[in-house]
C-alpha cells in the first residue's frame, strides 16, 4: 500500500513544480517576444534612417589622401623641391571616386626639398561633398547628403623607396588660404633632341669609338643631360637623357649606314632602379617586367 502511494506521487508532481515549469515557459515566451520586438524596431529604423553622409564623405577624404600620398612619392631618383611636389599633388590627384561626389583638393603650403634631412613637406586640404541618395527597393540603401574637410601633411624624402609619402592629418586652420605652386620647370630635353643626337652621331668618322662619340655628344648637349655611348660590333649606340624628367633619346649608327632613332623601348626602364637611359635599351632590351 505504501509503494502504491509513492508511485502515485511520482505520476503527479507537486503543484509547486508545475508552477515553476509554467512560469519558465511564460518567461521564455515573453523573452522571445521582447527580442522580436527589439529586432523589428531595429530593422524598421535601419530601413527608414539613411546612412550618415558626413561619415561617407570623410571616408572618401581619407581614401583620397592615401591615393595622393602614394602618387606624390613618385620614385624620383633625384631630390625635388617641395613646390614641385605640391604642384604634382594637385595636378591630377587620385580621387576616391564614389557616386555623386565632388572633390576640392588645394595646396595650403610647402617647405623644404625631398633631399633635406627632414624631407619636403606639402600641406593639403581635401574637401568632399556627397549628394543624398535613396532606393525604391524595399531593402535598398539610402544615404543623407554630407560634407567633410580634412587637412594633411605629406612628407617626402628622396631615396626612400617605400612607395608612399608619410601622411599625417592635422587640424585645418580657421582661415584657410589656398596657395598656387609655380615651380621652376624641371630640366628636360628639347623637342628636337632626337634630331640633334642623330646629327652628331652621323657627323662622326666611320668606325668611331664609343669614347669619340661620347665626347661629341656631350659637347652638343647641356651639362644636365646624361650621355652614354657604346659600340657593339659594327653598331654604335648613343643615348641622351634627363633622369628627373624621364627623357631619353637613342641613336643607332651601323657602320656604313646613316644613324636612326630607336624608340621601341619600355618607358618603365627609365624609372629609378631600372636600367635607365643607356645603350642597353637597344643592345640588351628587357622583354618582360
Amino acid at each position: 500500500m505504501l509503494f502504491d502511494e509513492e508511485a502515485e506521487d511520482r505520476r503527479h508532481p507537486p503543484p509547486s513544480i508545475l508552477a515553476r515549469v509554467v512560469l519558465g515557459i511564460v518567461l521564455t515566451v515573453v523573452a522571445v517576444l521582447v527580442l522580436l520586438v527589439v529586432l523589428g524596431a531595429w530593422w524598421a529604423h535601419d530601413l527608414t534612417t539613411p546612412d550618415d553622409g558626413d561619415g561617407y564623405a570623410q571616408e572618401l577624404v581619407e581614401r583620397t589622401a592615401i591615393g595622393i600620398a602614394d602618387d606624390v612619392e613618385g620614385h624620383f631618383a633625384e631630390p625635388l623641391d617641395a613646390e614641385t611636389l605640391a604642384q604634382r599633388a594637385v595636378q591630377d590627384p587620385r580621387l576616391a571616386g564614389g557616386p555623386a561626389a565632388r572633390y576640392d583638393v588645394q595646396v595650403l603650403g610647402w617647405q623644404g626639398a625631398s633631399g633635406d634631412p627632414d624631407g619636403a613637406r606639402v600641406d593639403l586640404s581635401i574637401a568632399v561633398d556627397v549628394d543624398g541618395s535613396s532606393s525604391d527597393a524595399i531593402f535598398g540603401d539610402s544615404r543623407s547628403a554630407g560634407q567633410a574637410t580634412s587637412c594633411w601633411h605629406l612628407l617626402v624624402r628622396a631615396h626612400e623607396y617605400d612607395d608612399t609619402a608619410d601622411l599625417e592629418e592635422f587640424r585645418c586652420p580657421d582661415d584657410m588660404v589656398a596657395a598656387t605652386p609655380d615651380p621652376t620647370p624641371l630640366p628636360s630635353l628639347g623637342p628636337d633632341a632626337g634630331q640633334e643626337l642623330l646629327a652628331v652621331v652621323d657627323g662622326l668618322s666611320e668606325g668611331a669609338s664609343a669614347d669619340d662619340a661620347e665626347r661629341a655628344v656631350r659637347g652638343a648637349f647641356p651639362a644636365f643631360v646624361d650621355v652614354r655611348t657604346e659600340r657593339e660590333g659594327d653598331q654604335l649606340v648613343a643615348t641622351a637623357g634627363v633622369v628627373r624628367s624621364r627623357d631619353c633619346v637613342v641613336a643607332v649608327r651601323p657602320d656604313g649606314e646613316p644613324a636612326w632613332q630607336f624608340s621601341d623601348f619600355r618607358r618603365i626602364q627609365l624609372e629609378p632602379g631600372e636600367g635607365g637611359c643607356t645603350p642597353g635599351l637597344y643592345l640588351r632590351p628587357v622583354m618582360t617586367h
